[in-house]
């Protein structure tokens, strides 16, 4: 693909009812960095910077690299988060669309573009606002997501909204990039509303203050399968844990069977081909372990 920050090259079509922006994207990971700077591309908007994030040390997946990006958008890792307003500032953008980034922008960054900072989050805000809402979402039985761009502020996923939708969260999804993939599909469709309301500068509907759920890390209590629990209420938790991905202090779902600790990745409530499979009976019905990892 020829880059449009190339001298010459030709520009995809763009959006006719908003003019040709400078877009950083703010993202961390291979999954969702590219497809929103090919989303914004294709749109006719420049993408001269992805802000990404430099690996911790207990990560256990792939972060953002620079071979992940198309050819002229250049990749930056700051050491801090107080970094990133100066980055901003320096590629002199007018938008900043951030995405599942794991560190709180300072105000300094979210105010730093021309027309603001613009953020994603899988839910219907106010709900579920916080770093977990999907894994909430399943653990709280819902068959349905939001889907919700707003603008940034000063707290966490409480910026004004800009436009939303909602999607099936049908129990086939079991991983981050299963759901990933449908959220990014619905986000990069609203982001032409997104930017022409960025573009008149129009500040989006306000959030109720007073109303909203939190939507943190699993914690301790929820980490321990106890096998007198419903057969349901465990494949329940073994799914969400697996949707919420990587947890920086807490392991789970932890499972002892035949005295041996497993971390559980996928359980059915259906009984599975001969020879697949470990059966458990539980508090109430059956379950069976389709796959797990051994834990020291």
């Amino acid at each position: 693909m020829t880059a449009p920050d190339t001298p010459g090259a030709p520009m995809p079509p763009r959006d006719q009812d908003a003019p040709a922006l400078r877009v950083a994207v703010v993202a961390a990971l291979p999954q969702t960095a590219p497809p929103l700077v090919e989303a914004l591309r294709s749109l006719g908007h420049r993408v001269p910077v992805v802000i990404g994030y430099r690996r911790p040390v207990d990560w256990p997946g792939h972060v953002l690299g620079e071979h992940d990006l198309p050819p002229g958008v250049d990749l930056a890792l700051p050491s801090r988060a107080e970094s990133v307003a100066g980055l901003l500032r320096a590629y002199a953008v007018d938008v900043a669309v951030s995405y599942g980034y794991p560190r709180k922008l300072p105000t300094a960054a979210v105010a730093a573009p021309r027309l603001g900072t613009v953020n994603c989050h899988p839910s219907a805000l106010p709900s579920y606002r916080g770093p977990n809402p999907v894994g909430w979402a399943v653990r709280n039985s819902e068959s349905r997501i939001g889907v919700t761009w707003h603008r940034m502020d000063a707290e966490l996923d409480t910026g004004s909204v800009l436009a939303r939708t909602t999607i099936p969260l049908d129990d086939q999804v079991w991983s981050f990039t299963g759901v990933n993939s449908r959220v990014l599909e619905a986000a990069s469709a609203m982001l032409p509303e997104v930017l022409r309301r960025l573009v008149r500068g129009d500040e989006g509907e306000p959030q109720s203050q007073h109303e909203g759920t939190w939507a943190g890390f699993f914690s301790d209590d929820y980490a321990t399968v106890d096998w007198s629990e419903p057969a349901t209420h465990i494949h329940t938790q073994v799914r969400a844990w697996n949707i919420a991905g990587h947890h920086p202090r807490v392991q789970g779902p932890v499972a002892v069977i035949d005295g041996a600790r497993w971390r559980l990745r996928r359980t059915t409530l259906e009984q599975p081909p001969p020879g697949t499979g470990r059966r458990i009976t539980c508090g109430t019905g059956d379950l069976w372990v389709l796959a797990a990892d051994p834990l020291e």
